[in-house]
This record gives structure tokens, C-alpha cells and sequence, in this order.
């Protein structure tokens, strides 16, 4: 187990599936985003996907990667 007091060592411990969960919310971080929990139905989850992506698309030129 590593010492929490140990700030040399990084995350030779951490999986890669936590390394790359790090580097989204790092990225999400730089673009000023925040993961914010909410109570929503499945339909009013899409509703809210596709409502962000159109945002995006129109703030970004659409840059988004998955409309490659």
C-alpha cells in the first residue's frame, strides 16, 4: 500500500483504466467544465446530451471528437 506521504512515487499503483479516468477529468478541467451529478429520466438525460453538443458544436466550430 503506498505511503500517502509519498510524493515521489506518482501512480505506479494505479490501473489503467484510473490513469485514463485522471486524463478525462483533467482535460474536462482545462476546457472549465465541472462533472456535476443530476436526477433525470433517460429521456430527459438525451434531451440534455444533445442540447450540450449542439452548445459545443456552436461555442467550438465543432471540434467535438465524436462527431469524427
Amino acid at each position: 500500500m503506498k505511503d500517502k506521504r509519498d510524493k515521489l512515487t506518482g501512480n505506479l499503483l494505479a490501473s489503467d483504466n484510473a490513469i485514463r479516468q485522471a486524463r478525462f477529468a483533467e482535460t474536462q478541467r482545462e476546457l472549465g467544465r465541472k462533472a456535476r451529478k443530476i436526477w433525470a429520466t433517460d429521456d430527459e438525460a438525451e434531451t440534455l446530451r444533445l442540447y450540450l453538443d449542439k452548445i459545443r458544436a456552436a461555442q467550438d466550430g465543432d471540434r467535438d471528437p465524436a462527431s469524427a
